[in-house]
């Protein structure tokens, strides 16, 4: 049994605060808070057990009958701006190694392209030892013991970024190699063998995601909140065979942006002499 609170979060906030705005936040922040957010209207529902739709009417009659819907004003909500240029964020700490982040804006989970920006990630940087950021970065250079790329696809459009440590005296060979594997991608297309193995891995693990009841539940909620249909149980297989390399070229060109991005570092800047 689970289901999210719909409670709309900005992506730009952590959701753990800051520590200026904890100290700020009274009791009675938090109850004005849950009055207006934790409202049938901003909740999902969803129950997997040995129960009954019957029974399972029934319990939610009995503990959420007298629930009030209270009238909410309309959201307001505005568009995030993509990155215009390249921006450099340095941080300086007294550590042996480099911590960087290189991103931009991503997409939404209701993107028609998500399924093949999936696919094309997986390549990327999302398939562990079998993407290219492994097998060139680590693999081949020896500059990061781990990297990957990762596209958060929230119901609003998400982030795009890639993550890694490395040695301090390594940092510009390592941005520069992410770089490149980024305009790799958008400028040729994939294998054979790379798509082959991307979409297999992808559909052959997609059962994993419901072997248990919990993680039923979890999939559920999240098909009913982005809308997706309970077709997506039988149809996300299919969804996934269908991209074409041509599909993978057309997002990494339409969603990967070698030129304009975020990077930040954080470590012993000054003997790194950051070029990005």
């Amino acid at each position: 049994m689970g289901g999210p609170c719909l409670a709309p979060v900005p992506y730009r906030w952590p959701l753990i605060g800051t520590e200026e705005s904890l100290g700020k936040i009274s009791h009675a922040d938090v109850l004005n808070f849950y009055n207006k957010e934790y409202v049938p209207t901003q909740v999902i529902l969803t129950v997997v057990g040995d129960v009954t739709a019957e029974q399972v009417t029934a319990l939610i009659d009995t503990h959420f009958g007298a629930w009030k819907k209270p009238a909410l004003p309309a959201r307001t909500v505005k568009k995030a701006a993509p990155v215009q240029r390249k921006t450099v964020k340095l941080i300086e700490k007294d550590l042996t190694q480099s911590n960087v982040i290189l991103g931009h804006g991503g997409i939404s989970r209701t993107n028609p392209d998500f399924y093949a920006v999936t696919v094309m990630n997986y390549v990327l940087g999302a398939g562990g030892f079998s993407s290219r950021l492994m097998d060139s970065i680590r693999d081949k250079q020896g500059l990061v013991y781990g990297i990957m790329s990762h596209f958060d696809a929230r119901l609003m459009p998400g982030s795009f970024w890639i993550n890694f440590q490395t040695r301090t005296d390594a940092t510009n060979r390592a941005i520069q190699g992410v770089l490149d594997e980024l305009k790799s991608i958008r400028e040729a297309p994939v294998s054979d063998q790379e798509l082959s193995e991307a979409k297999s891995f992808l559909m052959g693990s997609f059962p994993l995601r419901l072997d248990s009841t919990a993680k039923l539940a979890q999939v559920l909620a999240q098909v009913e909140f982005y809308g997706l249909g309970f077709e997506y149980f039988s149809q996300y297989p299919k969804w996934i065979e269908r991209v074409t390399k041509e599909d993978v070229q057309r997002v990494a060109k339409q969603y990967l942006d070698p030129q304009r991005y975020a990077l930040v570092v954080v470590g012993n800047v000054a003997k790194a002499k950051i070029k990005h």
